[in-house]
């Protein structure tokens, strides 16, 4: 009898098997390693436009809360940033973004605006985008969303949705 110099079947499929298996451990650790990438950058995002709200405060000695020509005060959601896709921010129905909207004019005042690249998460929101809740004294939140299930550290779980999590930072107008 003759001894074959080649593989058999049956080691060729445990071959497979065993490239398989570790092909997706590979896949699905690079994936987690994506999204919390994206997280990381959505956070840095949220916190730079956190600080243009303060270093406004610390400079006027109020947070941004009126038009331009201050003669209407700030209301509602407006984009905090450019270049969102389909030029929304929020979601798909959300609000229009508008680099030459007052509250972008506002804190450019206090230096060069943050330039990030938006992408959309799971759920279909993108962000950061602003909030003027009314009351007295009212509050302003800067809404982010995240993919991930948890808020960073410093923010607060406003909702969460299939595949993510939007949190927010408050501040109390003066």
């Amino acid at each position: 009898m003759q001894k074959s110099s080649g593989f058999t079947i049956v080691e060729i499929i445990i071959v497979c098997i065993v490239v398989g298996i570790l092909a997706s451990v590979v896949i699905v650790g690079w994936s987690g390693a994506l999204t919390s990438g994206r997280d990381r950058t959505r956070a840095a995002e949220q916190k730079d436009w956190a600080k243009r709200f303060e270093t406004y405060r610390q400079r006027f000695s109020v947070y941004p809360a009126s038009n331009v020509a201050g003669t209407a005060a700030l209301t509602g959601t407006h984009c905090l940033g450019v270049n969102f896709p389909s030029s929304r921010c929020i979601n798909a129905s959300g609000t229009n973004q508008n680099a030459s909207s007052d509250i972008m004019q506002l804190l450019a005042k206090v230096g060069t605006l943050p330039d990030y690249q938006h992408t959309t998460t799971r759920g279909g929101y993108v962000g950061p985008w602003v909030s003027y809740i009314a009351g007295t004294p009212g509050n302003i939140r800067i809404y982010q969303a995240f993919e991930g299930a948890s808020c960073p550290a410093d923010t607060t779980q406003d909702t969460t949705y299939t595949g993510g999590t939007v949190c927010y930072i408050q501040f109390t107008k003066n």
